[in-house]
C-alpha cells in the first residue's frame, strides 16, 4: 500500500495519472481532472470533469 501525508499522518494514497498530484484513496478525482505535480485532494474531496488543481493548492475535506 502506497501512503502519503497530506499533513495529518500518512493515509493511503496515489499520484493522479493527469499530472501526477497526491490524492487521498478516500477522495475522488475524475480521470479528465488535472492534479498537478504539487497539489494535493484528500480527505472525501470531489474533483469533477476537467477541474485542475494545480501550484501548490490542496482540496480537502468534502470539498466539491
Amino acid at each position: 500500500m502506497t501512503t502519503f501525508d497530506f499533513g495529518y499522518g500518512p493515509v493511503p494514497a496515489h499520484q493522479h495519472s493527469n499530472g501526477g498530484g497526491w490524492v487521498a484513496d478516500s477522495a475522488t478525482v475524475a480521470d479528465t481532472a488535472y492534479v498537478g505535480p504539487d497539489a494535493q485532494v484528500c480527505g472525501n474531496a470531489l474533483v469533477f470533469d476537467n477541474a485542475e488543481v494545480f501550484d501548490n493548492a490542496q482540496v480537502c475535506g468534502n470539498a466539491r
